[in-house]
This record gives structure tokens, C-alpha cells and sequence, in this order.
């Protein structure tokens, strides 16, 4: 499975002037502001569980490695899918998790169906799924939650697109389930540098006893400023949702039989045929940027974001990708 050239390194090299589709993330509303001092709890009330069960971390990536890093001798392999957000397959293999990838891909969409759960197993997921923007089914969760915890598994969840489609408070499932989040997408504040881990009492008493060895200290005004946003969940949600309904309804009306996804995500993956990143590439010599689905372990697909631009760049992007898929040979 193609996974071992940087995406990050990728999307660095692309032009600041570029419209950019490739972003995951919002921007437009970033208001000034700090909370009180209780992020843990902020935390908490959303997955339904007691601050004892929250670790706050330096950003997401730092939680998923810390993660893997944890269950590295409690586990034999992880297990996750294509198309699927790469960096939890990266840093597994950087440790020595042996990882294997399952093709989830047709010609009918993506496959979100659980897993057979074998004994000492991770199986990683982001929920609603990057880059598609798919959404899991809750039986489809619940079924591999409840297998984990009889037979030392874990299910790893990246939580942080969530809040797009999310109904608060949500509810941390049964089983080894272990729940990463962060603010850097729905709030458009990757700045701060805020994740966390959410899990059962067990898993985190466990995580905070070697926490120290491996996760910097965050800072008050990190957690406020966390503290802040998560407080203004309602204020996002009605900015967000206006901007990307414009947006989707434009992505949609010009490449809906090119769509893997649904309107109102802020991610969809487009189908190409083939040859993603060459189709990528060929985008940004036109002025727009993508991101190919070599990334994510199909190189049949793009990702396209649509929470960065405003509807004007929006509109302009996407009738140049329309114009490109047209002549597009794969």
C-alpha cells in the first residue's frame, strides 16, 4: 500500500496564493479569548465520562502517538483500512507496530463495516472517515467495541471530525475504546496546539504513569484558550455549517458523479480513476491545491476540503477541477 512518501511534506510545498482545497480545516472565524481553567471537565461532559478519564495533549498527533506508544507491548498488529488518514500508520510502523492496511474501496463507495476481532489487535479508525468524509455507523462502532474487551483488543478512534456532524454530549463506548479529538479543524485554531485522549479509567490511570517520559507539559493559556472554544461550541457550529452548506452545494452541483461523500462534510474525496498524484500536481499548475488519495492508500482518489475558502475561490477552484476531470485520462 503506498504509504511511505510524506503527505505533510506534500502540502508544504504549495503555493500560499494557491485556492486551497487541500486544507481539512476551518478559517474565517477565529475570535480572541480565553476560559476558565477547566478543559478536563469541558472534555468530559462530551464523551459522557468523569475528568478522571481525560488527558489533555499537545495537539492530536501527539495523542496518537502516545497511544501507540502505550500499546505497543500490550498488542501483536494494528489493523486499519484504505482510504484512511495515514500519519497513526506512519508512527505505528516508526515504533515497530506491525500494521496491516484492508482495502475498503469499490466501486460503490467505501466499505465502514466492523472488523472480526482478533486477540491483541488495534484497529484505528477516524470517524467521520479522512478523506471521504463518511460517517461510521454507531452499530458498526458499538460492534467492535464490545468484541475489544474480551479479548485485549483495543479500537482507536480519531474523534477530530466529529464535531462536524456530532451531537453533544456524546458517549464514550463500551470495550478498550480509546478516543482522540482535537480543536485544530472545527474551531480553525491549530496554533495552540490542543488534543486529547478520552478512555476507560483503566487505559488512562495506566497512560498517566508513563505520560511524563514522552508529552511535554501544556500551558495554562493553552487550556484556556481551549476551554474557551469548546465553550462556544454552538457560536461554530452556526458559522460553519452556513459557510460549508455554500461551499458543498457548489462542490456538489459541478462534480456530484465524482463524489465520494456526502453534502454538508467538510471533506469529500473525488474519484479520478488513477494517477492522484499526477492529477494533483496538474491542479496546481492551474492555481488550486488538493491532496492526493496516494496518501491515504488509494491512488483512485483527491481530497478535496471545503471549510479554508470562501465561496468566490470556492466556485473558481472547483470549475477548474471540473474542467481538468473532463479531459482527465487517469
Amino acid at each position: 500500500m503506498p504509504m511511505d512518501v510524506s503527505m505533510f511534506r506534500y502540502v508544504d510545498s504549495i503555493p500560499e496564493e494557491t485556492i486551497n482545497l487541500a486544507s481539512s480545516a476551518m478559517r474565517g472565524m477565529n475570535p480572541d479569548g480565553l476560559g476558565g481553567a477547566d478543559i478536563e471537565e469541558q472534555i468530559a461532559r462530551l464523551y459522557g465520562v468523569e475528568k478522571e478519564q481525560v488527558i489533555v495533549t499537545p495537539s492530536n498527533t501527539f495523542a496518537t502517538f502516545f497511544t501507540l506508544y502505550h500499546l505497543s507491548k500490550k498488542i501483536n498488529t494494528m489493523v486499519t483500512i484504505a482510504p484512511e488518514y495515514p500519519a497513526c500508520h506512519y508512527q505505528a510502523r516508526d515504533i515497530g507496530i506491525t500494521a496491516s492496511i484492508e482495502n475498503r474501496i469499490s466501486q460503490e463507495g467505501v466499505d465502514l463495516s466492523p472488523w472480526d476481532v482478533d486477540e491483541k489487535t488495534l484497529y484505528y479508525i477516524s470517524n467521520p472517515n479522512n478523506p471521504t468524509g463518511l460517517t461510521w455507523s454507531d452499530e458498526s462502532i458499538k460492534s467492535i467495541a464490545r468484541e475489544t474487551e474480551s479479548n485485549e483488543s483495543y479500537l482507536l478512534i480519531d474523534d477530530t471530525f466529529s464535531f462536524f456532524n456530532g451531537t453533544f454530549p456524546k458517549k464514550l463506548e463500551v470495550g478498550n475504546t480509546i478516543i482522540l479529538g482535537s480543536i485544530s479543524k472545527f474551531f480553525g485554531d491549530s496554533g495552540i496546539k490542543m488534543g486529547w485522549i478520552v478512555a476507560g479509567k483503566n487505559v488512562i490511570e495506566e497512560m498517566r504513569e508513563r505520560i511524563g517520559i514522552i508529552v511535554p507539559v501544556i500551558s495554562n493559556n493553552v487550556k484556556r484558550r481551549g476551554a474557551y472554544l469548546l465553550g462556544n461550541i454552538n457560536v461554530f457550529k452556526e458559522y460553519n455549517k452556513k459557510k460549508i452548506d455554500e461551499n458543498s452545494k457548489i462542490l456538489f452541483e459541478a462534480l456530484d458523479e465524482y463524489i465520494l461523500g456526502y453534502k454538508g462534510s467538510i471533506i469529500n474525496a473525488l474519484n479520478v480513476g488513477g494517477g492522484s498524484t499526477k492529477f494533483s500536481f496538474s491542479l496546481i499548475s492551474e492555481g488550486v491545491s488538493t491532496v492526493p488519495g496516494y496518501y491515504f492508500g488509494s491512488d483512485s482518489l483527491v481530497r478535496i476540503g471545503i471549510g479554508t475558502e470562501d465561496a468566490e475561490r470556492t466556485e473558481k477552484g472547483v470549475k477548474i477541477i471540473a474542467n481538468r476531470l473532463s479531459r482527465w485520462k487517469g
